[in-house]
């Protein structure tokens, strides 16, 4: 049964949520959504984006009573599956104790899954590395570490909206360093503009860490494409991959508008000097003439296409702009890689 209810009337006990068909059991608190329950009891459940556009949390109510967030794009869950009981369980609000269809994933060889924690932060510090795009440190305060993997992402508690804004870790996982964020001020945007205007000693909160977006085997090359903010995880990934002997080649394809819209240029500059199998290939789609400009020129995804021309035994990583995304998997498609050899987080 489908029950639709306002916020404030969810229950205030706790309530236990069991996936079927493996049988395994959950506590929900209230107010707390069926998927931020299962993967902080550590089943392993798809998700995307937790906030209702990607449809990976799809499942099928077999008992109970729930609220269905309005935030759920009807593209990712159609009004025929929602009369057949399906929902998406990061947008789900039990009412009581419930019985879930969903398939719990096999982890992949080489994907860590590590426990979600609440966490408060203090700004270490903010600096504009483009006319919009911020670059945040930050210091745990508590806990005083979290551990985490390259390509995942932290939510941030903004005040004043009840959902929470996602942002993928820009830096490798060292215990009790400065985490690193990239955030993209967008036009009345609230959770960004808040972000982007925290100054020095600010607290933030959060959980994490999100995500499967992960280095899996090193034994293949690898193509790393990011555009804007989605440079941060990339350079996560990047990173980590160099931290470790690494034989196979590594390109690095980085899109922007113009030349001001670039950042870390020099960093990324200095790592294909000191490692010979590592390429960075920046490109710019609308070039200003006044300005010299010796790199690529065009959209990111036809410079892919020129560049990686009969690559093999290549899997892909992609982080940046719906638009970006589609054309570079179409892109990737033609060159031969399948949707198993690509991993991606729009932003």
């Amino acid at each position: 049964m489908r029950v639709f209810m306002a916020m404030t009337d969810v229950g205030a006990d706790p309530c236990m949520i069991r996936l079927m068909p493996s049988g395994r059991e959950s506590l929900c608190r209230p107010g707390q959504t069926l998927l931020d329950a299962a993967i902080r009891s550590g089943m392993t459940v798809p998700y995307g984006c937790r906030h209702g556009t990607c449809a990976s949390c799809k499942a099928k109510v077999l008992e109970g009573d729930y609220e269905l967030m309005p935030r759920v794009s009807e593209f990712a869950l159609m009004s025929f599956e929602r009369d057949e009981g399906y929902i998406l369980m990061c947008s789900t609000l039990p009412q009581g104790d419930m019985v879930v269809e969903v398939d719990e994933e096999d982890v992949e060889p080489g994907i860590e899954i590590f426990p979600i924690t609440d966490f408060r932060a203090e700004i270490v510090s903010n600096v504009a590395v483009t006319p919009d795009i911020h670059v945040l440190r930050l210091k745990l305060k508590q806990p005083g570490d979290v551990v985490y993997t390259a390509g995942q992402y932290f939510e941030f508690n903004i005040p004043g909206l009840p959902e929470t804004r996602a942002y993928s870790m820009a830096t490798t996982y060292s215990c009790g360093n400065t985490m690193e964020f990239h955030v993209k001020r967008v036009p009345q945007g609230v959770g960004s503009n808040f972000l982007c205007d925290l100054v020095k000693g600010a607290s933030v909160t959060g959980s994490g860490p999100y995500g499967r977006m992960q280095l899996g085997s090193r034994e293949r090359n690898l193509i790393f494409v990011a555009g804007g903010s989605g440079l941060a995880p990339i350079k996560a990934l990047v990173e980590k991959v160099f931290s470790e002997d690494f034989r196979k080649e590594a390109w690095l394809f980085y899109g922007a508008r113009t030349g001001k819209d670039l950042y870390l240029v020099p960093e990324w500059v200095h790592m294909a000097e000191k490692y010979p199998n590592f390429h960075f290939i920046p490109a710019l789609s609308n070039k200003d003439d006044e300005k010299p400009w010796n790199g690529e020129e065009g959209y990111i995804a036809d410079v892919v296409s020129r560049k990686m021309a009969g690559i093999e035994n290549a899997h892909a990583f992609l982080c940046g702009p719906p638009i970006m995304i589609e054309t570079t998997l179409k892109s990737l498609y033609k060159l031969g890689l399948y949707s198993s050899d690509i991993s991606y987080d729009e932003f």
